[in-house]
């Protein structure tokens, strides 16, 4: 427990009055950052009806391709297009999630087909 409880001494020397503290309201700036439920949704439903950008394809296109370290080769095109190191990364892993998601389905088509 925090030092802090229910009925416990505030002040100098802890001699103070008794006093039970007021539950705190997170603040905005402690959620800043925090993707909301909405929002993801929306998103997956404008990424399932537009599909992928033309860059996109080529990022997945170049991991899928394999050859001397694709991965980097895909930072490199990704930081080109997105412009910040940070995001090509974010980019880079978003689309080897979509290549292995992929990959799932059509292995489990593949055995249901077999089946």
């Amino acid at each position: 427990m925090s030092g802090i409880a229910k009925g416990m001494k505030y002040g100098p020397n802890k001699k103070g009055h008794t006093v039970t503290p007021h539950k705190t309201k997170s603040r905005q700036s402690q959620r800043k950052g925090k993707k909301g439920e909405k929002v993801a949704f929306v998103r997956a439903i404008v990424r399932d009806v537009a599909g992928f950008a033309p860059y996109e394809k080529r990022v997945m296109e170049i991991l899928k391709g394999g050859g001397n370290n694709p991965q980097k080769r895909a930072w490199k095109f990704a930081k080109n297009r997105l412009g910040a190191h940070t995001r090509a990364k974010a980019k880079v892993a978003e689309m080897q999630d979509t290549i292995a998601a992929a990959a799932k389905v059509a292995a489990a088509a593949k055995a249901s087909e077999g089946k």
